[in-house]
């Protein structure tokens, strides 16, 4: 009985996964749209097959993960799959490449940084990395408290590499060790098992002393760091902290990617992908070269995506003249500047 229970709540919870991953949403973004799973932790035990979960109440997880699957049948009839990616634009081939190019090196050159503004493809590059390297690619994300103490860090880091639960020589279960050393030398042993992508998020949000940690991990392990982080946010830190990020920046640093603005090229790709079409070639050229202008000021790719979408319901299969399009544009600018100013 117990085990037939538990193949119903492993079940309930991959129809959860399902959603998580057509949704392209992190375990952490996950656990707090649909709060019915609990915590990443407790999440992620009973996806794993191989957790007896013998401390659970399984009866109470099961009615949990009812609600849940309930919960996200409302969601589909109302939330937007995410929109295509495509990992042919120059911002994700570039971060590509320069991810595979720190991927062979044998030096301690194995330090990416992706930055760019809002709206320039961060989430998109992240999520074309998961793809490329599924098996090698570790995701956190950075916060104020990685500022001013590493502990959170360390802590957010042992989480994301799956260092949960684990038997001793004693039988004793594994706890999070409570000092920074004994976390660092946890996280220190999993990495050097094999070669891993470190992808730190909101990588500004780093303080001197996560910048001499990642130091240390890619002195003491064969990984490769990959901060993702905003331009003039990250010129502070380096400023309020030159002499421990040169020492990152110096010899350790691989490549530095910069994301630019949409380009006229890829805006129009876009629209022909989206099914957006126009009367003429002329028209075309003059509606992608107008967004491709305003991208910067509204939102660079989110404001780009708003226009095609307004264009492609609008339009309803059939070519655009300019006029029409720019009833469209006047939409998205209106609805971006009011979510703008909501932010």
């Amino acid at each position: 009985m117990h085990n037939e229970k538990l193949n119903q709540l492993r079940t309930l919870a991959r129809e959860c996964q399902s959603y998580q991953i057509e949704r392209g949403l992190s375990d952490a973004k996950f656990v707090t749209k649909v709060s019915q799973v609990g915590s990443t932790k407790t999440y992620k035990r009973i996806l794993d097959d191989a957790d007896p979960l013998e401390e659970l109440n399984v009866d109470k997880q099961l009615a949990n993960y009812v609600a849940a699957v309930e919960f996200i049948k409302v969601l589909r009839a109302s939330d937007r799959p995410p929109e295509p990616e495509y990992p042919d634009f120059d911002n994700i081939e570039s971060s590509r490449a320069a991810v595979a190019r720190a991927m062979s090196e044998e030096t301690i050159a194995r330090f990416v940084v992706i930055e760019g503004e809002n709206g320039t493809g961060k989430d998109a590059v992240k999520n074309a990395l998961l793809k490329t390297w599924k098996s090698s690619i570790v995701v956190v994300e950075a916060t104020e408290l990685w500022r001013e103490n590493v502990n959170p860090a360390l802590a957010d880091i042992i989480v994301a590499l799956g260092i949960r639960r684990r038997e001793d020589d004693s039988g004793d279960s594994f706890k999070l060790p409570m000092h920074p050393q004994a976390r660092l030398n946890t996280i220190r042993e999993e990495l050097c098992k094999r070669k891993l992508i470190l992808l730190i998020n909101e990588g500004h949000h780093l303080g001197p002393r996560m910048l001499n940690l990642v130091k240390s991990i890619i002195n003491q392990t064969p990984t490769v760091v990959v901060l993702e982080c905003i331009p003039k946010l990250l010129a502070r830190l380096v400023g309020q902290n030159y002499e421990e990020a040169n020492q990152l920046f110096g010899n350790r640093l691989c490549e530095r990617v910069r994301l630019v603005s949409p380009s006229q090229d890829e805006i129009a790709t876009l629209f022909e992908r989206r099914g957006v079409k126009f009367a003429d070639t002329k028209t075309e050229n003059q509606a992608s070269g107008a967004v491709a202008t305003e991208a910067p000021q509204f939102g660079n790719w989110r404001y780009v995506v708003q226009v095609c979408r307004e264009a492609r319901e609008s339009a309803n299969g059939k070519a655009m003249t300019m006029d029409q399009f720019a009833s469209a544009v006047t939409r998205a600018r209106s609805r971006r500047i009011m979510q703008q100013k909501q932010a």
